[in-house]
């Protein structure tokens, strides 16, 4: 089963688009709670969106090329 790409997860990936970004950062950027953040981040990650790595006792998000191709076919 897909992803439905919510209006806030949309505002994810644009956000993400060429900016690389930890999730507190995402959360303040876009105005939401951090536990809402992280569990869009979670699903858009398991459906290949984006994908993470460790930077310290932190995550860093960017975009995957699935996401990119989500950006560009849609004009987020």
């Amino acid at each position: 089963m897909g992803l439905t790409l919510t209006e806030a997860k949309k505002n994810i990936l644009r956000e993400l688009n060429g900016n690389p970004s930890h999730g507190y950062i995402l959360a303040k950027a876009l105005k939401v709670r951090g536990s809402t953040i992280y569990e869009h981040l979670e699903q858009l990650e398991d459906h290949g969106y984006i994908e993470s790595e460790e930077d310290g006792r932190r995550r860093i998000y960017e975009l995957t090329k699935k996401g990119e191709m989500i950006i560009e076919a849609e004009e987020l």
